[in-house]
């Protein structure tokens, strides 16, 4: 059988820029003896860093392909190994001063009549795709390695590092429809080999080279972005020349015995058209005569009156009629032109804003695609992801205001770039999706979980468990309970105030009222505490503490006020107890109160936080006996700020940027996680330092 005959079609970066960081080589011989002996060669040289190792890269890429094609008499694996020996001994000397500095790889083909020889030094690959399957070298000539099913990865040194390199060469046959990849390190790590794979299946060489580039820009790929495309197609000449002898034609029985049935129905189609003959011969003479006594009867009928002669038509009537009919037909041809280019125009801007339709919805994939990929570098790049999708939803509201506008498609991809936010803000539930008119107020929390009050939907939350879970613990209207507004915790008992003034305490399965005695001297209620079985409840329009003791935690005694001198009324803002009273003011300020024991009453100790940097503006505090630290927010600020009991700033927590101020906080110094309320949404900001 004759050998077949290929051509090749090259695309490479260098045809897109002109790079610092590569050196791309493609040579084909004109001359038919160098092209049957040597054949064709493709070199990609990276050089890391750019600049000085440029210089390098080019000559050390000109030199392998003089070596290559200086004997023409040697074998091709000879002549490839040799000519790679050379090049990294030149490598060897010029990189003998700045050595581990700078690094070569290189990667290169060489395409003789129907066979493809490889080999490469360092990170540079070569990749075969044939039949829309990715292969690397294998370990003998003429095995292919299938990429998705590897199990090792092949490294090698760079050019250059060591004194004496022996480059294995890889030879394959090459079928028609092949495509070759030469790729440099850089550009596998940053797009991964199925980006070219696709590249190089959908796209010609050069538009694949392109788009590969355009892609590297987008995801930041740093390094060389060298990739040759060489697609091998069978040669037009070759095939006339190489085409077997015309087989000869044989009918098909069926065609022969449909021949012989036409062949018969002819016979009686001809039969049955002289039959039709003799019958027209008969009847020609009964027609002509019925034809003749017709028009004699018609001559008998009398006829109308003369018409009256016309007056003469002259040259200027006929020129008036002319010029009407000229006008007529110019008017009807404005009209139709006018109506044709109106169509033509409506489809012309129907298939733009289609089109552009369609490019806004594939950027916002795209940039969707790269938030994602961005969000999942280790370590990964939050700011780079939200930059992408704010792109993406511009891209979507461009898309939403055209009339070609697929809205499931649209919320569809709003929904993701959602979901990817709250990702990336450490959303772990959003409680909008199990209630409507959702507010959260307050979060606290222990072992069980954490316990988030919602005055908007009228429930407290329970909210636990790796997937986190969530349910009610109290609801509005079952058992008696109003919308819980405070929450205070006591080891395993939890209690909610709500909007009627009413005191529930839950444990396990048990909902009980303990509403305590005179609670009629609570006027506005701004924060809750329980400790050591007491009931704190500060009260904002008195600017009173009050006091309610307990051996149980059940049953409260009557309101003592806490405070030897109340705070002004309106002023107070947060509270919490851990042996000492720390009271939040509305002027954002942190107050210390500690009872002496020879009275019955607390009063203000001195206090000064000792800040690192800007004083935040205080809107809550957490004081747990059981925790070394004290913690405050600054909801304005959107940060936590961590001090020591003594006032010294031990370290500052920001909370996403792009949610609303937070509501309330709790920090978790077992887990090392705050948690914070943002809107309906509860996020955990971790506490590493």
């Amino acid at each position: 059988m004759p050998q077949l005959s290929f051509v090749t079609t090259v695309g490479s970066t260098a045809d897109v820029r002109a790079s610092r960081a590569d050196v791309i080589v493609v040579s084909e011989p004109e001359t038919g003896a160098t092209l049957r002996t040597k054949g064709r060669l493709y070199l990609l040289f990276e050089a890391s860093p750019p600049g000085p190792a440029e210089k390098i890269a080019r000559e050390v890429a000109e030199l392998t392909r003089q070596e290559y094609y200086y004997d023409l008499s040697a074998g091709i694996e000879v002549s490839l190994r040799r000519a790679l020996r050379q090049a990294n001994r030149r490598a060897t000397q010029r990189l003998r001063e700045n050595r581990g500095s700078t690094t070569l790889q290189c990667a290169c083909a060489v395409i003789v009549n129907n066979e493809l020889y490889t080999s490469h030094v360092g990170g540079a690959q070569v990749f075969l795709v044939r039949r829309a399957r990715l292969f690397l070298p294998g370990d003998e000539p003429g095995e292919l390695a299938d990429f998705v099913h590897r199990t090792t990865k092949r490294e090698a040194t760079s050019l250059g590092t060591d004194a004496d390199v022996l480059p294995k060469v890889w030879r394959q046959s090459i079928e028609a429809g092949d495509t070759v990849i030469l790729a440099s390190a850089a550009l596998i790590d940053g797009l991964g080999a199925e980006a070219l794979k696709s590249a190089a299946v959908t796209l010609h060489p050069r538009s694949a080279a392109e788009h590969i580039h355009n892609r590297a820009v987008a995801d930041g790929v740093v390094g060389s972005d060298a990739v040759i495309f060489i697609e091998v197609a069978q040669s037009g000449s070759a095939a006339v020349r190489i085409a077997p002898e015309p087989a000869p034609i044989v009918r098909p029985v069926e065609v022969a015995v449909a021949d012989g049935i036409r062949s018969r129905l002819d016979v009686v189609n001809r039969v049955v058209q002289s039959v039709a003959r003799l019958l027209r011969g008969a009847t020609t003479p009964v027609t002509a005569a019925a034809t003749k006594s017709v028009a004699v009867g018609l001559e008998l009928m009398p006829r109308r009156g003369a018409a009256l002669p016309r007056h003469a038509d002259t040259a200027r009537s006929r020129s008036r009629r002319q010029r009407r009919a000229m006008t007529t037909l110019a008017v009807l041809l404005l009209v139709a032109a006018t109506g044709v280019g109106a169509l033509a125009y409506r489809d012309y801007e129907s298939t733009r804003a289609g089109r552009e339709y369609q490019l806004a919805v594939a950027n916002a994939e795209d940039f969707i695609a790269s938030a994602h990929r961005l969000a999942d570098r280790k370590p990964p790049d939050p700011d780079g992801a939200r930059e992408r999708m704010a792109s993406a939803t511009a891209k979507l509201d461009e898309a939403s205001r055209s009339t070609f506008v697929v809205p499931e498609k649209i919320a569809a991809l709003r929904a993701d770039i959602a979901a990817l936010t709250d990702r990336l803000d450490g959303v772990i539930l959003d409680l909008a999706r199990f209630g409507t008119g959702t507010k959260l107020a307050q979060v606290i929390g222990n072992v069980n979980g954490l316990y988030v009050t919602d005055p908007g939907a009228g429930r407290l939350w329970r909210v636990f468990g790796d997937p986190v879970q969530q349910g009610p613990v109290l609801e509005r209207g079952v058992k008696g309970v109003g919308s819980p507004v405070q929450l205070a915790l006591e080891d395993f008992a939890v209690y909610s105030l709500d909007d009627a003034g009413k005191l529930w305490r839950a444990e396990g399965d048990q909902v009980v009222d303990v509403t305590p005695a005179e609670r009629d001297k609570w006027k506005t209620p701004a924060a809750l505490a329980v400790f050591a079985n007491n009931l704190y409840v500060l009260d904002s329009e008195t600017g009173q503490l009050w006091k309610h003791e307990s051996n149980d935690g059940v049953r409260f005694g009557p309101a003592i006020g806490y405070l030897a001198t109340p705070l002004a009324p309106n002023a107070a803002r947060a509270l919490a107890v851990d042996g000492d009273v720390w009271i939040v003011t509305s002027a954002g300020d942190l107050q210390r109160f500690r009872r002496n024991p020879l009275v019955t009453t607390a009063s203000r100790i001195d206090f000064v936080p000792r800040w690192e940097g800007t004083a935040p503006r205080a809107n809550a505090v957490q004081a747990i006996d059981t925790q070394g630290s004290i913690y405050v927010l600054d909801s304005g600020g959107k940060l936590i700020v961590q001090l020591t009991r003594d006032g010294r700033e031990l370290a500052r927590f920001a909370l996403p940027p792009g949610l609303p101020p937070a509501a309330s906080f709790y920090v978790s110094e077992s887990l090392r996680v705050a948690y914070t309320l943002h809107g309906t949404k509860i996020v955990a900001t971790s506490t590493v330092r």
